[in-house]
């Protein structure tokens, strides 16, 4: 008889413990476990190789990131290293920009007067209207990033303080980040996107509006370029003699961040570099 019980209560503590460590499960942990989307390490791998082997016959450094939204992979080729971040540093300005909206700290109706000092030739349209004209917060951050307007950007910059948008940056975790230089980093860009999209799929029409400003960007020639037409792609480019980046979401069944940044470059090899390494990261993440 007692053996009997010792063997009951046994059993009880078995089907007990096994039903405690399902509840405990992590839910994306589930998801790898049952769907099998964490990956194989030697595909990865591969792919890195593959992308290494790639971008090594083209002048210039190439960096590249890229982070799965869904099962946490990563991996990434020179991907700390500086580069210019040209205009992809509207993607940390608009986020600290938001923030500070959902704060309260910001009103986005509020007005900004254009200045002389705000000027800056390149992309955008306020270049070519009337020093003295105000615009609104929103209008200048939507104008930032999908026409990519270098003097609305510099207006808001003015408004927000470099130093407060640097400091920010570093805050979230940005490891390079340089004052008085306009720098960044595959890997700290990567996490510029990935905060944004965190913004978005948290703060309800704020942050669908954040996104759908990324996903409305007028210059669509990098990382969505051979994709599937009904693949979205939110994203930054950012571009200048010897440099070409483009850091962006892409909406596949499991949604990516991909950042590919660069120096010293020959740009027109580089808008043929850019979009071929979005498609084999796609081929691979889609597979």
């Amino acid at each position: 008889m007692i053996l009997i019980i010792v063997v009951i209560v046994c059993l009880c503590r078995s089907i007990n413990n096994r039903y405690l460590n399902i509840q405990n499960t992590d839910p994306v942990q589930s998801l790898l476990v049952n769907t099998g989307t964490q990956g194989d390490s030697r595909a990865v791998d591969a792919l890195k190789i593959e992308l290494e082997n790639y971008i090594k016959n083209y002048k210039g450094q190439y960096g590249i990131y890229y982070y799965n939204i869904v099962t946490g992979e990563e991996f990434g080729i020179n991907e700390a290293d500086e580069y210019t971040a040209a205009s992809t540093i509207k993607v940390p300005l608009n986020l600290y920009l938001y923030n500070n909206i959902k704060s309260g700290a910001v009103d986005p109706q509020g007005t900004i007067k254009y200045l002389k000092d705000d000027y800056e030739g390149g992309t955008g349209k306020i270049q070519y209207e009337k020093v003295g004209n105000t615009y609104t917060i929103d209008e200048l951050s939507k104008f930032s990033i999908v026409l990519s307007d270098n003097v609305a950007a510099n207006m808001l910059i003015r408004f927000l303080g470099i130093d407060n948008i640097k400091q920010y940056m570093r805050q979230v975790g940005g490891v390079v980040v340089q004052d008085g230089q306009n720098v960044s980093c595959p890997k700290d860009m990567g996490l510029y996107m990935r905060l944004v999209y965190e913004f978005s799929s948290r703060e309800g029409v704020l942050g669908q509006q954040l996104m759908d400003c990324f996903l409305n960007t007028q210059f669509n020639d990098m990382i969505p370029a051979l994709l599937p037409t009904n693949i979205k792609v939110a994203h930054k480019i950012g571009n200048q003699v010897g440099v070409v980046n483009d850091v962006g979401i892409v909406f596949s069944d499991r949604p990516y961040i991909l950042a590919v940044m660069s120096k010293d470059v020959d740009e027109k090899e580089a808008a043929t570099v850019l979009p071929i390494v979005s498609k084999k990261v796609f081929d691979y993440a889609t597979n």
